[in-house]
């Protein structure tokens, strides 16, 4: 399943995530388990060693190798082959969340990949927290917890960065035009034509980037400039809606009030309230 980056820090950021286990294995070349499961009490992130093996999830195959980590829900249908003659090698982190969050967070018990690229940080949270959680006493313990946020952080981070170093430019230079010509009639469209981008391409690159759609962030760039306007000087709110891009005064209140839940005039009120 592809998921967006932001949607899955935002569910590891909210949840009560808590570590649980972590195993390494090996798997000879030629092998492959059919008709297994995922650990029925606890999620999963597959991270490969070396070596490639293909992982079907729920019917879903990824080709697992280096520079990747794989998220399992609990109590999946999981069948696992080795590819080529290089043993596969991989470590399985088990984490949970309470029940009582299940529901809260559906990723949770879903299933999908993380392109992380090959980072050495990630290869040593990975060695610190295998000796750690093997460690007794309190202190190993606290450790332990540490480094899992870590490692997270570390992969998140990683696989945010795997746009290529063109498309962040281009996202960029996307949001700097907004930024300066909100207050034009400009579409996503338009804009896409203007930077030679697929518009479709644009919206992916746009979210998997800055965690919102570009329409969005072109909304609340007017919105911004809107709110400052309204509580700042006393132009009509068809002024200030055409300040800001917006050619029908109903449209621009009905957008202002979904975004900020006032309409301008309530909004300047209440600005004008609190000083």
């Amino acid at each position: 399943m592809k998921e967006n980056i932001n949607d899955i820090i935002n569910y590891f950021a909210k949840a009560n995530v808590s570590f649980f286990d972590m195993i390494y294995s090996t798997v000879l070349p030629g092998r492959s388990f059919i008709g297994s499961t995922t650990d029925p009490s606890s999620g999963g992130l597959v991270i490969p060693v070396s070596g490639s093996a293909c992982f079907t999830l729920e019917g879903e195959p990824y080709i697992m190798k280096t520079g990747m980590v794989l998220h399992a829900g609990p109590d999946m249908c999981l069948d696992k082959e080795v590819i080529g003659d290089e043993p596969w090698r991989y470590m399985v982190i088990h984490y949970k969340i309470p029940k009582s969050e299940t529901k809260k967070f559906p990723l949770y018990q879903s299933h999908f990949a993380l392109l992380t690229g090959q980072n050495a940080k990630i290869s040593d949270l990975l060695q610190h927290l295998m000796v750690s959680q093997s460690t007794p006493g309190a202190t190993a313990l606290f450790r332990t917890k540490l480094l899992f946020i870590t490692l997270l952080d570390e992969i998140f981070d990683s696989a945010k960065k795997q746009l290529t170093d063109s498309s962040t430019v281009v996202i960029e230079q996307v949001m700097e035009y907004m930024r300066k010509n909100y207050a034009e009639s400009i579409s996503i469209g338009q804009i896409a034509m203007d930077f030679n981008i697929d518009r479709r391409r644009l919206f992916y690159l746009f979210e998997h980037y800055a965690g919102i759609t570009p329409s969005n962030y072109l909304i609340q760039c007017r919105m911004l400039k809107a709110k400052e306007l309204l509580g700042t000087c006393d132009c009509s709110i068809k002024q200030v809606a055409e300040c800001v891009g917006y050619t029908d005064n109903l449209y621009f209140s009905r957008a202002f009030k979904k975004q900020t839940g006032m309409s301008p005039s309530e909004f300047r009120m209440a600005v004008k309230n609190s000083v």
